[in-house]
């Protein structure tokens, strides 16, 4: 009893000696001058401090466990808990568990109002309990009028924004819509909208720079048909895609189709200026004040093709904004996004054993940082027919020889720079491989050269569709990594690093069967989500049998990971455990399971904040699942239920 006391003195007395002499009034009155609770009871308490002491010095030896129980004690302690240097402390400590922010002045430290920062704390920590529950739940569910039919649809790192490639319900006007996801008077609502000429597919978007102004870049690929095909009674090359990203199963358009990767821009300075919560959205008021606003979007590029064109990425190299894009089947295109436009091309060498065949880009991934592109190819090996086949036996799958492979960044304006041989690579064998996705180690904060930067995820399909493989390439330590990353403390990747990590087969179980699935990957850094959708299901609306959250390693015990979950302890007194499997199926209601296996158009996934969105055919809503609980707020920028008493509290 003695030891608890004492150590309670010893933390309190500094506090007293620097608030009783000669400053009686202010113990009274703290920082606001009138004080929204005082304890006149005579007795010696922690309310006999003033505001500055609490917070700055009592405070900062508080755990968030500890401020949310303080919160409930009374009506001082509910005010001061709500300080935003307390929140943006435990922000700062959280590091790269905080989900990404817009490089904006909006979201600035300096801006950062007491519930965003709040709002960023809990988030990162409730996301991060429940994925490593054994059976994830959702925190709520919310559906919002979107007032487009959303075909396929990205969240910008952080979840403050999505970018929709959409149309109306006719599908003869298609659409790119920008989101804000967390608006104080409507939640969500699109702020921006901007016509395309046909669908808009392969949706890439990230936070970017362009000559000083923060905003966001938006690729697409689009379809169009070539001129001399064109006519009254013309095709819509919209619906001529690969089926469920698998190019074995395409459907081949009955003409040649062009194809146009185009980039625009969107201020964050504008999506700031048109979210302003002054102004209702849908309002006459909000148009009238709109339509004084420049146009928001900006035509930074394209780059036109005959070949198809995929796997837009977007980066700055040397601090120059760049769109990359495959250019079928070997052909990589590099363009700035300056008003110099400068091209890039080169094909890329084939792997020397299968040197005779095509070897096909299944994806890429642009590594600004160190100025190389990451590109995925596969081709199948020849293979002997057997010598009495058997009638009306199953077709034979060939083997499928898949390279992993990092080349260099072409030089600005070398629009035929030729073969160029990978600096390393690797090759793999399999059958009936497909669909390869690749995480962004980019999209997180560079929080500095403290934390272990995040792995690159690799993820593909094989045996029809049935199970997921997943490779993973870990950052280079420090002392091997080459000089100019050592010194400068940015990240390296090498295919040296590559590791095949895990295999995952997907089924779930009804009344009478398992059923087995074709399982999709949405890839992240440190959470992957994963969904299924019956083997047999052959339309572009996919009946959803359930998510599951994917962990890197069995019990997060990797390197990263382990990082991720110290850094947690910084802010938390217990910090849970992970489940032992590497896969939790998540915990829906039932009324959410017929939802989404009544079909599904488009799945968006963000890692940081922890929400799924979806979308469904022939209607104009947007879903989503929050696996995050997080503090309320009234429209009026009050807390809720319980507003504080002190407004200027809410400015902090």
């Amino acid at each position: 009893m003695y030891g608890r006391f004492s150590l309670i003195s010893r933390l309190i007395s500094p506090a007293l000696s620097c608030s009783y002499h000669g400053a009686n009034e202010r113990s009274r009155t703290g920082t606001w001058g009138v004080r929204v609770h005082q304890d006149s009871s005579g007795l010696p308490s922690l309310s006999m401090l003033s505001d500055d002491v609490l917070v700055d010095h009592i405070f900062d030896y508080l755990m968030v466990e500890d401020i949310m129980c303080l919160r409930m004690v009374n009506k001082l302690f509910y005010n001061l808990t709500h300080h935003g240097i307390i929140w943006k402390r435990f922000l700062q400590r959280i590091g790269p568990n905080a989900p990404t922010l817009p490089p904006s002045l909006r979201y600035s430290p300096r801006f950062l109002t007491s519930f965003e920062a709040e709002r960023l704390v809990i988030r990162a920590i409730t996301v991060h309990k429940n994925w490593i529950l054994p059976n994830p739940p959702a925190a709520s569910y919310l559906p919002v009028q979107a007032h487009r039919h959303i075909l396929s649809m990205v969240v910008l790192p952080g979840g403050k924004y999505l970018v929709a490639s959409a149309c109306n319900l006719a599908k003869t006007h298609y659409s790119l819509v920008v989101y804000v996801l967390d608006h104080r008077i409507c939640g969500i609502v699109p702020l921006a909208e901007t016509p395309v000429r046909g669908k808009a597919y392969n949706l890439c978007a990230k936070y970017m720079n362009v000559e000083g102004t923060p905003s966001i870049l938006i690729g697409y690929i689009r379809r169009k048909t070539s001129k001399m095909h064109q006519s009254a009674n013309s095709i819509d090359p919209s619906i001529y895609n690969p089926y469920l990203n698998n190019p074995r199963c395409q459907i081949d358009p009955p003409i040649p189709l062009e194809y146009v990767a185009t980039c625009l821009q969107i201020s964050l300075d504008a999506l700031d200026t048109l979210g302003n919560p002054m102004f209702v959205p849908g309002s006459q008021e909000f148009f009238d004040f709109a339509a004084l606003q420049p146009p928001p979007f900006r035509l930074l590029g394209y780059l036109r093709s005959d070949s198809e064109l995929r796997n837009v990425d977007l980066g700055e190299v040397n601090g120059v904004p760049n769109m990359v894009v495959a250019k079928m089947p070997e052909t990589i295109m590099m363009k700035e996004l300056t008003s110099d436009g400068l091209i890039s091309t080169f094909k890329c060498a084939r792997e020397v054993s299968l040197s005779q065949q095509e070897q096909p880009i299944c994806n890429i991934r642009l590594l600004p940082l160190q100025g190389q592109i990451l590109v995925v190819r596969s081709t199948n090996r020849p293979q002997l027919a057997p010598a009495n086949p058997s009638p009306g036996g199953p077709p034979i799958i060939p083997d499928v020889m898949f390279t992993v492979a990092m080349f260099p960044t072409p030089d600005p304006g070398d629009g035929e720079a030729g073969e160029f041989n990978p600096l390393s690579i690797a090759s793999f064998y399999g059958k009936d491989i497909e669909d390869f996705q690749i995480s962004d180690p980019h999209v997180l904060h560079n929080h500095g050269s403290n934390f272990l930067p995040p792995p690159i995820n690799i993820f593909y399909r094989n045996e029809s569709g049935g199970r997921i493989c997943h490779m993973i390439i870990s950052p280079t330590s420090r002392e091997s990594a080459p000089e100019g990353f050592r010194s400068t403390g940015k990240p390296h990747y090498a295919i040296a690093n590559l590791k095949s990590n895990m295999m995952h087969r997907l089924s779930f179980k009804n009344d009478e069967s398992r059923t087995v699935c074709r399982t999709f990957v949405i890839p992240g850094c440190l959470r992957s989500l994963f969904y299924s959708v019956p083997r047999e299901n052959r339309s572009d609306t996919l009946s959803v049998r359930n998510f599951s959250s994917h962990l890197l390693s069995k019990q997060g015990d990797d390197a990263y990971s382990i990082m991720r979950r110290e850094t947690l302890q910084n802010v938390l007194r217990n910090v849970p455990k992970h489940r032992e499997n590497m896969l939790g199926q998540f915990d829906l209601p039932s009324f959410i399971l017929d939802h989404i296996r009544d079909g599904v158009t488009a799945i968006a996934w963000d890692e940081g904040t922890g929400r799924i969105f979806y979308s469904k055919p022939r209607e104009t809503m947007l879903h989503m699942l929050d696996m995050a609980e997080t503090p309320l707020e009234a429209i009026n920028g009050q807390r809720y239920p319980i507003p504080l008493e002190d407004e200027r509290m809410l400015d902090l």
